[in-house]
């Protein structure tokens, strides 16, 4: 392990934070746990909404903020990875917090931890706990990170889950069967907690484990028609126009069940959901640029959220000639995310992926061509930024209305937006 720096500004936290623990990943409570306990183990707000599955969290987090924060509703929000800056993952009323607030946060959690050592997202979680805990908000709302049964967050027993939905991704680490993801997501449920679906599950696990947990399934009806969508449960009955910034048919139900949740504590009004609909927002998520050529940007990285990028960019207003600069990292299911967008894309332009869990364009080719996509239609980069460049002058270079899509890691995302000022 190295030492602490000197001087411990944010970047010289987390710089050294990378290394602090032998391992990235080392799901477990009782390192965090024993932490906590010598941090206090403080309350951190006055009701708790874990947020598990595998697509979907960060908007359900999103959701749960928007409507929060038009009633006037106190919320903080713990998400991980960030896009552009380390702050986005602890945010107050949707302001991310100061670095001088994390430096402070990392210095209590330093002087608690003793000899014990955390990895880089057990540092974040605990960060947010303790900075959480120094101003307790109306709500909590935390996103787990890997799983759910083991993950950080599930050290603090919450008072809600909502469940995105789930699917095959970090099969490494979690099982390469549905089921078994499943039962690793279910492992946050509590009894007595109320739970809300964000997606149709595929598989029985979830709903058998609230049961066996005696959870209380909150059910709830939503349909959509033309530019607006209905949601319905128990008295409560929302006429709203399709939102505006959290784009997909599949962010209607997110709202829902963030809705379904909150009105268990307090009373949402029809003009307030109006306007949470209208400024929930979560970045990098099917974020369209309107610039020539236009730009379509999203973090889909497994099968699941590549099928959601397809249908969304199906439902674009004029006829669409797609160009997909596309980074990933080494331990995702590359060929089922090929298939899912091949019969869009006019061209691949692939690039590489630096770090121990980064592959080379050369490697991404190969799936590609394994998934049908024929090889004049591939073209391989150094890198993620160079891939983008190139599909920029070929957009050019073609004049016609062309739409350059930017997806496959978190990683691609915030490499491109970063030097390109999208």
């Amino acid at each position: 392990m190295s030492e602490l720096p000197r001087k411990r500004n944010l970047s010289e936290w987390l710089a050294w934070q990378e290394n602090a623990h032998p391992k990235t990943w080392d799901l477990g409570l009782e390192r965090i746990g024993r932490v906590w306990q010598q941090l206090g183990a403080p309350k951190i707000a006055e009701h708790i909404i874990t947020v598990a599955g595998t697509n979907g969290k960060g908007s359900c987090v999103a959701w749960v903020e928007a409507i929060c924060l038009a009633h006037g509703i106190s919320v903080a929000s713990f998400t991980s990875p960030h896009v552009i800056d380390y702050r986005e993952r602890i945010r107050f009323n949707d302001h991310m917090v100061r670095e001088t607030e994390l430096c402070a946060a990392f210095e209590a959690i330093d002087r608690a931890r003793g000899t014990i050592t955390l990895t880089f997202f057990e540092w974040s979680a605990l960060a947010a706990f303790y900075l959480m805990a120094q101003r307790p908000p109306h709500i909590a709302v935390l996103e787990v990170g890997l799983g759910g049964r083991l993950d950080a967050v599930n050290l603090l027993d919450a008072d809600a889950v909502i469940f995105s939905r789930i699917g095959l991704d970090h099969t490494d680490w979690l099982g390469d069967h549905i089921d078994k993801i499943a039962a690793e997501k279910a492992g946050v449920l509590r009894a007595k907690q109320w739970v809300a679906m964000a997606a149709e599950q595929p598989t029985n696990v979830l709903a058998d484990a609230v049961k066996r947990m005696q959870a209380q399934l909150c059910p709830y009806r939503v349909e959509s028609q033309n530019d607006r969508f209905h949601i319905q449960w128990a008295h409560y009955h929302f006429d709203l126009p399709l939102p505006t910034l959290l784009r997909g048919e599949h962010q209607l139900c997110h709202c829902a069940a963030a809705a379904v949740i909150l009105a268990h504590w307090f009373d949402l009004k029809p003009e307030l959901m109006q306007r949470a609909v209208k400024e929930a927002h979560n970045f990098a998520r099917l974020m369209v640029k309107n610039t020539r050529p236009r730009i379509v940007i999203d973090v889909a990285h497994n099968a699941d959220s590549a099928e959601i990028l397809a249908h969304f960019l199906t439902t674009l207003d004029a006829p669409e000639r797609f160009l997909f600069v596309c980074g990933m990292l080494r331990d995702k299911d590359h060929d089922a995310i090929f298939k899912q967008l091949q019969s869009l894309a006019q061209h691949w332009f692939l690039g590489g992926l630096t770090g121990a869990r980064g592959t080379d364009a050369p490697t991404l080719a190969m799936h590609a061509l394994a998934a049908g996509i024929p090889e004049n239609a591939i073209t391989t980069c150094p890198d993620v930024i160079q891939a983008f460049r190139a599909a920029q002058q070929k957009a050019h270079a073609q004049d016609t209305q062309d739409t350059i899509v930017v997806m496959g890691s978190f990683h691609t995302v915030q490499q491109i937006l970063s030097a390109e000022k999208l």
